[in-house]
């Protein structure tokens, strides 16, 4: 439904209902409308009462999944759309919103294996750009989950020298080079993932290496920047030996 034609259309399918109180897709449009104008209570209630006249109503399932997701209710958004996916399994919206949900509730086993389903599917580019966000933040909280790690320690050791020599402007495009490879995805768990840059022609980087290289990058662009990765341990680290050694 229009929003800019929500109220019209609210009163169409509140006419509607008068006559059809059982009618389940006047409900179902009734909850999307109400979803779409930011009022998830009456959306919710909408979306149920679409559900109490048709149990297997598909958009009615789905949308009351996205609605209870929207709430902050992972684990009601968790079970709708797992019947959302038995009635449609080619849906990348509710393979989506289950990643999304499983993130939530800590199943990071599951979060990651549906953001996969999302890129391996026929999606609307935003769904796979959220899709491998997703999937960027399960591979930063392995990275920090294993403790400090001395491999990026001596890779952002590496990249200080590396900058250490280079204007301002050359270290922007390099660490923005790395910043928009990342919007497609750096799995830094995987050693065997590598990359090359145009601003660093001729090497060849690991996902972790860039990741780095980027982290000291900002260092010099705009210290205080979050770049969604925290280093600061191995950072410090790395400044105390980049200090005691020539």
């Amino acid at each position: 439904m229009d929003l800019c034609q929500l109220d019209k259309g609210r009163k169409l399918l509140h006419h509607c209902l008068q006559l059809a109180p059982q009618h389940s897709h006047a409900c179902v449009a009734l909850a999307l409308g109400f979803q779409r104008a930011g009022d998830l209570p009456r959306a919710r209630e909408y979306a149920m009462q679409a559900l109490a006249a048709d149990p297997s109503n598909p958009v009615a399932i789905k949308n009351l999944g996205a609605i209870f997701g929207q709430e902050g209710d992972s684990l009601r958004a968790l079970y709708y759309l797992r019947r959302s996916l038995e009635a449609d399994p080619k849906d990348p919206q509710t393979v989506y919103g289950l990643a999304f949900a499983y993130m939530e509730l800590g199943d990071i086993e599951q979060a990651q294996k549906h953001f996969q389903m999302v890129l391996d599917m026929p999606a609307a580019e935003e769904l796979r750009a959220l899709a491998r966000n997703g999937l960027r933040e399960i591979a930063v909280r392995g990275l920090k989950s294993r403790g400090l790690r001395m491999d990026a320690v001596f890779y952002l050791l590496d990249a200080m020298r590396l900058f250490a020599g280079k204007s301002l402007q050359e270290v922007r495009e390099i660490a923005f080079e790395i910043g928009m490879l990342g919007q497609h995805g750096l799995d830094i768990n995987d050693p065997t993932e590598t990359h090359v840059l145009r601003s660093l022609p001729g090497r060849v980087f690991s996902a972790l290496q860039l990741i780095c290289i980027m982290y000291a990058g900002f260092k010099r662009i705009e210290p205080g920047m979050d770049i969604g990765v925290d280093l600061g341990e191995e950072w410090g680290m790395a400044e105390r030996l980049n200090e005691g050694i020539v």
